[in-house]
């Protein structure tokens, strides 16, 4: 099947790779198409939209109008606190769909872009759709979160060894942990009909199922009325980032 892939900068640099996305298009791919965005997860401080080269050629083998975005990573400079921490992974991804949505093309529907996100990129995607003093949620139509990191004291309360990558990605006052989970945003009346999906693998060892737990009573709190807790999944916490695994959830969105 013939394939496009482009790749577009959103950041203030042209040709800045921090702050660009993959596109890849299949040949049918047309204004009415709905975009799935993938978001790379890696502790908010590892992994490239490359790495989902071969997730996202798969997706369009299927038909699916897809991306993949990098955002600008917590990294250590001669052993100093990184300069880029939260919130700017979320704002970097936030600019990235607003992006896609007021870029004009014939291969996608900028009303139906939908995020999916795994590990910390499952954060991302949460945060983005939940925190309503950003102005991102507005052009998200859905997200799915796999693997996700919801409550971030609760991790380093069920890993004590991941204080190490928050405290590179969030900086020191755990007090500020809680505010940069999404188990503390509200939402609002204008996302509560949105598909959510919460997938988590049984057998993921990086992260367990405490988080989507968690994560699917708050949504429940909320009054979210298309939310979907999935714990269908196989396999450790990379191995689920298939197509073959994910079809089914992503057509579980259209549903």
């Amino acid at each position: 099947m013939s394939i496009q892939t482009f790749t577009r900068c959103y950041g203030p640099t042209g040709g800045e790779d921090a702050r660009s996305i993959d596109l890849y298009f299949p040949a049918q791919a047309n204004k009415s198409s709905p975009l799935i965005v993938f978001i790379h997860g890696g502790a908010w401080r590892t992994e490239d939209k490359a790495d989902y080269k071969q997730l996202c050629t798969g997706f369009s083998e299927l038909g699916y109008a897809c991306a993949s975005v990098n955002y600008r990573l917590s990294l250590k400079e001669n052993g100093k606190q990184p300069t880029v921490q939260h919130p700017d992974h979320i704002i970097d991804v936030g600019k990235a769909v607003e992006y896609l949505y007021n870029s004009p093309t014939e291969q996608y529907d900028p009303k139906q872009i939908y995020l999916v996100g795994h590990s910390a990129g499952a954060h991302i995607a949460m945060m983005l759709l939940l925190d309503t003093k950003l102005p991102y949620h507005q052009y998200i139509a859905g997200i799915i979160g796999v693997s996700g990191i919801y409550d971030i004291p609760l991790l380093v309360k069920t890993f004590p060894s991941y204080l190490d990558f928050i405290e590179q990605a969030f900086g020191s006052d755990q007090a500020t942990f809680y505010q940069a989970s999404p188990i503390s945003k509200s939402s609002d009346a204008s996302n509560k009909q949105k598909p959510i999906i919460i997938a988590q693998s049984p057998e993921d060892s990086l992260i367990d199922n405490d988080q989507a737990l968690v994560m699917d009573q708050h949504l429940k709190k909320l009054q979210h009325e298309n939310i979907a807790l999935d714990m269908a999944l196989t396999g450790d916490h990379y191995d689920i980032m298939k197509t073959e695994k994910l079809e089914r959830l992503v057509k579980r969105l259209f549903e």
